[in-house]
C-alpha cells in the first residue's frame, strides 16, 4: 500500500539512492499530516515525476488529504537543511497577516499548504494588460508592506518572478524556505529594487505598463524613507509616486 500512495517519492529514490532511513522519516511525517496520496502531476519533471516544483532543498508534490487537493512540499535527501520546522512556521506567520499559501500543518520533513494554480508573475507581466498589471502590484507591495510590519523578510524577493504566482487575480507570495525575522530587511524595497529600479526587459516592460515616468533618483529617496521609518504614511508616498494609490 505504501508503495502505491507514495509512489511518486519512492520513485524518486530509487533514482537518487536516497540515504537509509530518509523514507522511513518521510513517510512517517506525511501520515502525520494526514496525507493519503502523493499524485504524478504538476509542470516540473524529474526523474520521470511530475512535480509542482523542485528546488535545492526540496521536492513538492501534488497531493491529497481525503478528498481534497493540496500542494505538499517534502525535503530533499541532499537538503543541507535539517528541517523545514522554520519554513513552516514563518509561512503560519505570513499566514497570520494574510500573505502566501494557507498553510494546513507541517512536520520536519514536509509541509502541507493550498494547491495555487496560477502564473508566474513573469508570465502575468507579459500577457495582462495595465489596469490588471496595476491592480497585482499595487496588492503585491501591501503584501510586502504586511510581512515588513511584522518584521519577517522573505529574502527571495530579488527574483520575485520565481516567487510570486497569480491566481484567479490574487497575489500570493509562496516559498519561505529562507525567510528570517529581520526587522532591518525590508521586503518592499527589495521588490520595488527587482520589479521596477533594476535594469533589464523584465523590469522596461513593468515601468512601461504602469506608466512610471518619475525621474529614478526621486524613488530612491522614497524608498530610503520608507526603510528608515517603516510607516503607512511612508509607504503610501511610493504609492502615490508610482501612480498605484
Amino acid at each position: 500500500m505504501v508503495d502505491e500512495v507514495y509512489e511518486p517519492l519512492l520513485r524518486i529514490c530509487r533514482y537518487i539512492n536516497c540515504l537509509e532511513g530518509y523514507l522511513g522519516l518521510v513517510i512517517d511525517d506525511l501520515r502525520q499530516l494526514g496525507v493519503d496520496e502523493l499524485i504524478n502531476d504538476g509542470g516540473v519533471e524529474f526523474m520521470g515525476v511530475k512535480l509542482l516544483g523542485k528546488g535545492q532543498n526540496s521536492f513538492v508534490f501534488k497531493c491529497r488529504i481525503n478528498n481534497e487537493y493540496y500542494a505538499c512540499k517534502v525535503r530533499r535527501p541532499d537538503s543541507p537543511r535539517p528541517s523545514l520546522i522554520n519554513e513552516g512556521r514563518y509561512l503560519r506567520l505570513a499566514n497570520s497577516v494574510g500573505v502566501g499559501p494557507r498553510l494546513i500543518g507541517y512536520m520536519g520533513n514536509a509541509i502541507v499548504m493550498e494547491l495555487i494554480s496560477g502564473v508566474s508573475l513573469q508570465h502575468y507581466v507579459e500577457h495582462a494588460d495595465p489596469n490588471e498589471l496595476r491592480g497585482a502590484v499595487r496588492d503585491l507591495l501591501w503584501h510586502c508592506r504586511r510581512l515588513d510590519a511584522i518584521g519577517l523578510a522573505h529574502n527571495e524577493l530579488n527574483r520575485p518572478q520565481e516567487h510570486v504566482i497569480i491566481s484567479r487575480g490574487r497575489v500570493y507570495i509562496v516559498d519561505f524556505e529562507s525567510a528570517s525575522m529581520n526587522s532591518r530587511a525590508s521586503n518592499v524595497s527589495q521588490l520595488l529594487n527587482a520589479l521596477i529600479m533594476s535594469k533589464g526587459p523584465f523590469q522596461g516592460r513593468v515601468r512601461s505598463m504602469l506608466g512610471i515616468h518619475v525621474r529614478p533618483e526621486q524613488i530612491r529617496a522614497n524608498i530610503r524613507e520608507y526603510k528608515v521609518v517603516r510607516s503607512d504614511d511612508a509607504f503610501l508616498r511610493i504609492l502615490e509616486l508610482l501612480g498605484l494609490k
